[in-house]
């Protein structure tokens, strides 16, 4: 099974730009690389931070693209969402019972779960009681699968102090979840903006750097510094023996020398 996971598309009204550049050119040359060298992968997801200011405008462009896209796409939100707008444009999205956009899939003895952790008006993300339930219920039915998460927010430290106070405010009520299940393989988050890959309480974790402006990975001060570097997305090869993670970006770099395959 392969997976694309993508983040922090960070799209604008059409003719707009933002800090000088053009989040839809950034993604525009993203997908166009997955669908050149990944285009048999069996799923894309796209964590959140869709759109920059919950424009509905941005949500139809993604749309518009997504159409012609041949890889199955799921979509979550983040902090710079608006569910309101993102359900005029994906009105068939994933959403649960209480209208929160997310879902899970099954796919060759795995449980891929996608987690709405966008609390409207707050800097950090969380996990309400009922969210909190049916993430529950989600990890009881899949007791006999892998379970991998998808989340916008990451849950626990990520070692940078611009990051930690902008994380999921509720780790404390989730991961105790995570380890009941026993079965949680990895989780795959956005919305830092800086590539990151660790271990969370022992469940592994990678953290995309996004498709939209990047943050340079300061491990003393507070302040976060936007640049453009090339935008990055992550390829999961996952089956019963291997679980491997590959980052990819939209663009090659110029080929130095090439040895000969042995």
């Amino acid at each position: 099974m392969r997976i694309i996971h993508v983040t922090d598309t960070h799209l604008v009204a059409p003719g707009k730009l933002l800090f000088g550049i053009d989040p839809m050119q950034r993604l525009e040359s993203v997908l166009r690389k997955i669908e050149a060298d990944f285009g048999d992968a069996d799923l894309c997801v796209i964590s959140g931070d869709l759109a920059d200011a919950g424009e509905p405008e941005a949500y139809q462009m993604l749309r518009d693209r997504l159409v012609t896209f041949p890889i199955a796409t799921r979509l979550l939100i983040g902090n710079h969402d608006d569910r309101g707008n993102f359900r005029g444009a994906f009105p068939e999205a994933m959403t649960d019972n209480n209208g929160f956009i997310q879902g899970f899939d099954d796919l060759e003895g795995t449980r891929l779960i996608y987690l709405d952790t966008l609390d409207p008006g707050a800097i950090q993300g969380r996990l309400c009681d009922k969210r909190l339930s049916w993430l529950k219920r989600t990890l009881d039915g899949a007791v006999d699968k892998r379970v991998v998460i998808f989340t916008h927010y990451p849950f626990l430290s990520v070692g940078l102090p611009h990051c930690e106070k902008i994380l999921l405010s509720n780790p404390m009520e989730v991961m105790p979840l995570l380890h009941a299940h026993d079965g949680v393989g990895h989780i795959f988050c956005g919305h830092v903006h800086v590539a990151t890959a660790g271990r969370w309480e022992g469940i592994p974790f990678t953290i995309s750097a996004g498709t939209c402006h990047h943050i340079v990975p300061d491990f003393v001060n507070d302040d976060a510094r936007f640049v453009a570097m090339t935008p990055q997305f992550d390829v999961a090869t996952i089956t019963d023996e291997k679980f491997l993670i590959h980052r990819m970006e939209a663009q090659d770099p110029p080929v130095l020398a090439i040895m000969p395959g042995v």
